[in-house]
C-alpha cells in the first residue's frame, strides 16, 4: 500500500511540473514588443534611452516575480491589461513619490529641441523650470499614479501639463516676443475623453530601476 501511495506522488509531482513552465527569452521578447507599442504615449515617447530600457526591465521584472510560471501568465484572460498595468506602476516609480524625477520623463534637451525651454539653458534656470513644473503637477494630480494614467491613457498632451510647461516657461523669458514662441511651441490638441481606471498592477513594483536623480542640463555652448 505504502509503495502505491509513492508511486501516486511521485506521478502527481511530474504532472504538476509538467504543467508548470518557466520563461523563455522569446516570451520576454513579446512582452517588450507589448511594451513598445505605446512608445508614442506622452509618459514614454520623450524618454532617453537608457531611462526607457530600464522601464522596459522593470516591467519584465515586475510580470515573472508575479507569475513565475508562463502558463499561469499565459491563461490570464487580461494578458495586455496587465502588462499595461505593470507599465503604469513602473512610470509612477520612475516618477518619484514627489514627482522629483520630472525630468525623465521630458528631459530638458528635449524640451529644448521642441522650442519649449531656450537653447542657451541654465543650471539655473533649469532647477526653476522644473521646480516650478513639480509643484504644478502636484496641484492637479495628487498622486504620481495619476499623473501617469494621465499620460499614459488620454490621447495627446494633457491641456493642464501643456498649460503647466507654458505657464513654467514663459516666466523665464526676458520678453513677450519669446513668451509668444514658447506659448506657439505648446499649443496643443486638448485631450478628448477622461481616460479608463486602468487594470490593477499585477504586484508592487520592485526597485529594478536604477532612476537617476532630477539632474539638470548644463548650459549649451555658444
Amino acid at each position: 500500500m505504502k509503495k502505491v501511495i509513492l508511486i501516486l506522488s511521485v506521478f502527481a509531482l511530474i504532472v504538476s511540473c509538467s504543467q508548470s513552465r518557466k520563461w523563455t527569452d522569446k516570451e520576454r521578447e513579446e512582452i517588450r514588443q507589448q511594451i513598445r507599442t505605446h512608445k508614442d504615449r506622452v509618459a514614454i515617447r520623450h524618454m532617453e534611452a537608457a531611462n526607457y530600457e530600464n522601464l522596459e526591465n522593470c516591467v519584465l521584472t515586475t510580470i515573472q516575480e508575479t507569475y513565475p510560471d508562463y502558463n499561469q501568465f499565459n491563461q490570464l484572460t487580461g494578458k495586455t491589461d496587465t502588462v499595461d498595468a505593470a507599465v503604469v506602476d513602473c512610470l509612477g516609480f520612475t516618477i518619484g513619490p514627489n514627482f522629483e524625477n520630472l525630468p525623465l520623463l521630458f528631459p530638458p534637451t528635449q524640451l529644448q529641441q521642441a522650442g519649449i525651454l531656450p537653447a542657451t539653458l541654465t543650471d539655473a534656470q533649469s532647477k526653476a523650470f522644473y521646480a516650478c513644473l513639480t509643484e504644478k503637477v502636484k496641484a492637479e494630480y495628487k498622486t504620481p499614479g495619476q499623473f501617469v494614467v494621465a499620460l499614459f491613457y488620454e490621447p495627446g498632451v494633457p491641456t493642464i501639463l501643456a498649460d503647466a510647461m507654458q505657464q513654467c516657461a514663459a516666466s523665464m523669458a526676458p520678453n513677450d516676443s519669446t513668451k509668444a514662441k514658447l506659448t506657439a511651441a505648446m499649443t496643443v490638441t486638448p485631450a478628448s475623453a477622461p481616460a479608463a481606471a486602468p487594470a490593477a498592477a499585477p504586484a508592487a513594483v520592485k526597485n529594478t530601476m536604477t532612476a537617476a536623480p532630477a539632474a539638470t542640463t548644463p548650459a549649451a555652448k555658444k
